[in-house]
């Protein structure tokens, strides 16, 4: 027999960045060039893949230990799709940080989707960007039961909090939107107990990612900043409304999306500009009444008109549609998933 082929596949950033890179590890699967693929991602976003049959091996890290795994790995191939990490150049003696991160490009500032970006940058023929996830038959029950309540009814979730000051969409808009939006259907928030908005249905407390998959899957829309909660309403088919102020649309948008941009002042995310910003006027100018007529579309069942290939007019990116099969095991007539094998590291084994 020949040697085990070994991949490595370490994922670094937020929820969103972490959702998004599950394209590449679906490709590497598929492309039938490795026997193990280990993937390696921060102890938030574990997950996102605790139950992918695509992987080998998970390796839920905390902190900056997540970035001991996109070290060369002699004998194995490693994939970190946003950063390269190098060894120390005297091989870690003393003080010297025993790893230094190279950050490979400001996605924001780019005119393609981040998938391709990422995929040009790694010279990976990818065709499908379309990120997935997969949950337990567990998680599809928790969220029928959480729906019963307003089963036969619209049902519009709105994510308004981020913990980027930038991306904030001012609460008095939100409240408007709400307020037209109850008119039709029943407003869905995350979050504490105790919303910042009159007129909400709160699920409280926060469920775990599989659960808010299955949840937003039963959505007929999802209102949001450009954020977790968008990139997964695109991961289960769920159409969209997304307030984008500094982010790149053209970057971060997805196909069953309606991504909405008011300001004629350029995206600066990744920029020194966005820390000279005294106000969010990019987020401010986005009018409430466009936001509910995007949704009010989406929830009558108006097509989403696709951009054109170019991307002009900062819209959304391209590609299918894409709604995994192993999101409702049931459905699929798939067996219950198998949790992957997870390490709980604090440290990376040598």
């Amino acid at each position: 027999m020949g040697e085990t082929r070994r991949l490595t596949i370490m994922l670094s950033g937020g929820l969103g960045d972490c959702l998004l890179a599950s394209a590449f590890v679906r490709y590497f699967q598929e492309s039938g060039r490795y026997d193990h693929i280990r993937c390696a991602v921060p102890k938030s976003a574990a997950e996102l893949y605790d139950y992918n049959p695509r992987l080998s091996r998970l390796v839920a890290c905390p902190g900056n230990d997540l970035w001991f795994w996109g070290l060369p790995e002699e004998g194995a191939d490693v994939f970190a799709p946003y950063a390269r990490v190098h060894p120390p150049a005297s091989g870690g003696g003393g003080a010297e940080p025993p790893f230094r991160v190279e950050h490979l490009f400001h996605l924001n500032q780019g005119s393609e989707p981040v998938w391709r970006q990422v995929a040009l940058h790694h010279r990976l023929n990818v065709t499908d960007g379309s990120p997935e996830v997969f949950t337990r038959a567990a998680d599809e029950a928790w969220a029928d039961e959480v729906m019963r309540p307003w089963r036969g009814r619209p049902r519009v979730l709105v994510n308004y909090r981020t913990p980027l000051a930038e991306k904030e969409y001012p609460l008095a808009r939100w409240q408007a939107v709400v307020d037209q939006l109850r008119s039709e259907s029943v407003v869905l928030e995350l979050g504490q107990a105790a919303s910042l908005l009159h007129g909400t249905k709160v699920v409280h407390p926060w469920p775990g990612l599989r659960q808010f998959a299955a949840l937003i899957r039963r959505c007929d829309c999802v209102v949001s900043i450009d954020s977790f909660p968008a990139h997964l309403a695109a991961t289960v088919g769920t159409p969209s409304v997304v307030l984008f102020g500094p982010t790149n649309p053209a970057v971060w948008g997805h196909p069953t999306s309606r991504c909405l941009r008011a300001s004629q002042c350029p995206v600066c995310a990744d920029t020194p500009r966005l820390r000279q910003c005294k106000r969010r006027l990019c987020m401010e100018e986005i009018a409430p009444e466009s936001v509910v007529h995007e949704a009010m579309g989406l929830l009558s069942g108006r097509e989403v008109p696709v951009p054109p290939e170019n991307g002009a007019g900062g819209s959304r990116a391209q590609g299918p549609v894409h709604t995994i099969a192993g999101i409702t095991p049931r459905e699929a007539g798939m067996a219950r998933l198998s949790p992957v094998d997870v390490l709980q590291l604090e440290r990376r084994e040598c």
